[in-house]
This record gives structure tokens, C-alpha cells and sequence, in this order.
């Protein structure tokens, strides 16, 4: 990373103020080039902003971040201009013409994970808390951005490594004094993983509600013609989305409308109704298209009016039952939740529902943003960790159970933190007095 990279920080169009930064080891040379003088490192500096000819195109403020104390952990000089669509031209033009180059997307935070200024859990939390939609997405993506997740992944795999040290250590220096795996240590060292696993299924969980929070929630409204699912998605939006009519067969295509549920950002699609049969071949396309939908979604509400059943096989997609027009309406028979989608009863049990249904419990404690992989190499690692027990519980090879151990390090070590056998052999050894 010998070159000096340039882009703008602030979104593009016009604006009160725009910032331009800089990075790399000609980033001083090339803010004295567009700026004049710079001040001391981190000091705001009142300046006159240059174009490339040397004229004077703009007034602000440029401030210098020495290395390593910078968001890359390189020289950066952040220009502070009008934001002006056209001087954040000129002034971009004036850092190409001093020997910078423009950054590709992400290359400012790309230098931060090389530079080990933060770690690759964080470098995806920048992208999450800048894309999130909702206020708990931007809570838990600004847990994952400082540290959290990578904090909690950390633990987990700093207790995994003194696992290893202690069975690779029986096993490959057996013959050294103090290093030797007797009952009494494999007894101490089960309950200790078995805690471990506990640990990492917790985890496991708070990732599966923070990846909900990240990506959302498609969920599908199916039920028969005129069983009120026009009605509940404007309802649920707060909006006339839908055309209501009494009508059988109103809503004929898919009508998807996104809204803030609890904190989870959803994807509602209202369908056309569901009945056996129909001779209309528009109508037929219709119900093609609900059953499409619903193979798609996260869940799916069967809705149905009181003592209406729902022909409707949802295969391997979880379904909530939602009975509606309960205003119209006083005994309950069937198991599922009772609404008005006209008055709105029952409207906060649906939500709390539907939250439930999906995995997120809606607690006041944020989780932290994960990603799918990350859950991908959490699962694999559980599992790798689960076998390691029961290896050892049934009086197996220290090799396989030590196999076990190393592929569920493995796993995590892909979310942030890779480990070598050659770093696992400066573990062994700081631990124990081997080398003599």
C-alpha cells in the first residue's frame, strides 16, 4: 500500500459541508499541495483550498491524522470544503493532480483491517451501520463496530486455545514432566468444554437475532378471497397500500409493502386469495403467484375469517394462524391469534406473534449485528465442539478429540482471528516448560 488514495467521505450532491479524505504515505504531502501548510496532527486548521493550477477555488478547514493514530492507520488528511458538487470536483482534482489516486469502494476501511486497526468482523459492521434501517439495526451494528461481537467470538476462542495446549500438548510431548493428560485433568477438561458449548450456543442465538435485525424478515399474507389480508397490511403499514373491496379476487398480483415490526425490518406481500378451484385463468395465476410467494418468505400468516379454513400447505415455511374479524365476532374455536384487522384488536399480540414466531425476542438488550457467515462458521463450530465432549466422554483418542478442537478453532478463526499450528506451538510452549 505505497500509494496515496483520495475520495469523498460524504455522500455526493449538494450540502452544507463536504469532506474529502486522503490516505497513505504521500497524505501530508499532497494536503500541503491542495491546503498550504498543515497544522500539528489533529488539529483543525482554518485554510484556502487550491485547485490544481494553484488557484484559489474555496475556503474550510483541513485537519492531519498522523500514522498509526488514524481511521486506516496511515497518514490522512481530511479536507473540510462547501459542499458543492462542483468544488468537491476541483478539490479531488486538485489531490489527483499531487500524485493520489481515487479509492475503490470500501478501500479506506480495506487499509483499516490490513493495518489491524480493526478486525474483519468490524470492517462489515462500517457497511451494516451505514445501510441500517431501523434504530435497533443501528444499535446492534454499532455494538459489532466497536467490538462486541469480535470481543465475544475472542473469548470464546482464547478458551478453545488453552484447550488445545493443554490434549496437543499430551499428545505430541508426552514424555515431558508436567505435560501429561491424566483422568484427573480429562475429568476438569470435559465440564470446561461443556461450558464452552453452552456458551457458544448462546451466541449462536443472539447471532440468528442479529442477522434477522440486518437482513429482515419476509413474511407472506395468505388466506382466501375477502379474509381481510388488504385489510391488515394497510392496517400494519399505516398506510391505504392496498385496494379493499368486497369484491372476491380484488388483490391479483403480489402488493409488497416494507415497514418497521418491533425493530425488524419486514417485508409484508398481500396475495391473492386462496380457494380450490377457479375458471378465471387470471385468477388461477393469481393464487400460482401466492403459492410462489409463500415458498419465498421467512413465515407465513394463514389468515381466514371465524370458522374459515385455510387449504393452504405452506410445506417447510413456518406459519402463524391468524383468525380474523374478530369485531364481528364472540367465541374463539380454533387455536391461533385473534384480530380485527377493521378496529385494530388484537393487532399488538399479532406483532408480538409474529416476533416470536421469527427467533427475535424484542429484548431491551441490543444483540449484536451478524452476518450470515458468521452464524455459518458459529454452527460448524458448535458442532465441532459438541463432538470434542462426546469423544472425550467416551474415553476416545486424545487425537480425535484434539481433531475436534482444531477444526472448531478452525471455524471461528474465519469469523475474525485465523490461527496457524505454528502460533498454537508458540502457545504450547509459553505454557509449559518444554524446550529446555
Amino acid at each position: 500500500m505505497e500509494d496515496t488514495i483520495v475520495a469523498p467521505a460524504t455522500p455526493l450532491g449538494r450540502g452544507g459541508i463536504s469532506v474529502i479524505r486522503v490516505s497513505g504515505v504521500g497524505a501530508k504531502k499532497s494536503g500541503e499541495f491542495v491546503c498550504g501548510e498543515l497544522n500539528e496532527p489533529w488539529v483543525f486548521k482554518a485554510c484556502h483550498i487550491k485547485n490544481k493550477k494553484g488557484s484559489v477555488v474555496d475556503s474550510g478547514l483541513v485537519v492531519f491524522f498522523k500514522s498509526p493514530r488514524s481511521y486506516t492507520g496511515e497518514d490522512v488528511v481530511e479536507v473540510h470544503c462547501h459542499g458543492s458538487p462542483v468544488v468537491v470536483d476541483v478539490v479531488i482534482e486538485s489531490f489527483l493532480a499531487s500524485g493520489c489516486r481515487m479509492a475503490s469502494p470500501g478501500e479506506f476501511t480495506k487499509r483499516a483491517y490490513l493495518n489491524e486497526k480493526i478486525d474483519m468482523t468490524q470492517a462489515e459492521a462500517v457497511s451494516d451501520l451505514i445501510a441500517s434501517e431501523t434504530k435497533e439495526a443501528a444499535r446492534a451494528a454499532h455494538n459489532s463496530l466497536v467490538g462486541e461481537f469480535s470481543r465475544l467470538v475472542s473469548g470464546v476462542i482464547d478458551r478453545l486455545v488453552s484447550f488445545r495446549v493443554l490434549v496437543e500438548s499430551s499428545i505430541d510431548f508426552v514424555d515431558e514432566d508436567g505435560v501429561v493428560l491424566d483422568n484427573k485433568a480429562r475429568s476438569s477438561l470435559v465440564p470446561s468444554i461443556k461450558k464452552e458449548v453452552r456458551s457458544l450456543r448462546s451466541l449462536v442465538e443472539s447471532s440468528k437475532e442479529g442477522a434477522r435485525l440486518r437482513e429482515g424478515i419476509k413474511i407472506s399474507l395468505i388466506g382466501p378471497p375477502n379474509s381481510g389480508k388488504s385489510t391488515l397490511l394497510n392496517l400494519l403499514s399505516k398506510e391505504d397500500i392496498a385496494i379493499v373491496s368486497d369484491v372476491p379476487g380484488t388483490t391479483r398480483d403480489v402488493l409488497r409493502v416494507r415497514l418497521n415490526l418491533g425493530g425488524v425490518l419486514c417485508e409484508l406481500s398481500d396475495t391473492a386469495g386462496i380457494r380450490s378451484s377457479s375458471s378465471d385463468p387470471i385468477e388461477r395465476e393469481g393464487m400460482k403467484r401466492a403459492a410462489k410467494e409463500a415458498g419465498l418468505s421467512d413465515l407465513v400468516l394463514l389468515i381466514s375469517s371465524p370458522n374459515e379454513q385455510v387449504d393452504f400447505d405452506t410445506k417447510d415455511v413456518p406459519y402463524l394462524r391468524v383468525i380474523n374479524k374478530l369485531d364481528l365476532v364472540d367465541v374463539k374455536g380454533a387455536s391461533g391469534v385473534y384480530i380485527s384487522s377493521l378496529t385494530g384488536e388484537g393487532i399488538e399480540k399479532l406483532k408480538a406473534s409474529i416476533l416470536s414466531a421469527i427467533g427475535f425476542s424484542g429484548s431491551s438488550e441490543v444483540p449484536v449485528l451478524a452476518r450470515r457467515r458468521h452464524l455459518y462458521y458459529l454452527e460448524r463450530a458448535l458442532k465441532n465442539l459438541e463432538r470434542s465432549v462426546e469423544l472425550a466422554e467416551e474415553n476416545m483418542g486424545l487425537e480425535l478429540v484434539a481433531e475436534e478442537l482444531s477444526l472448531a478453532h478452525l471455524e471461528l478463526g474465519n469469523i475474525s482471528r485465523p490461527m496457524s499450528s505454528d502460533d498454537l506451538l508458540g502457545e504450547i510452549f509459553s505454557e509449559f516448560c518444554i524446550g529446555k
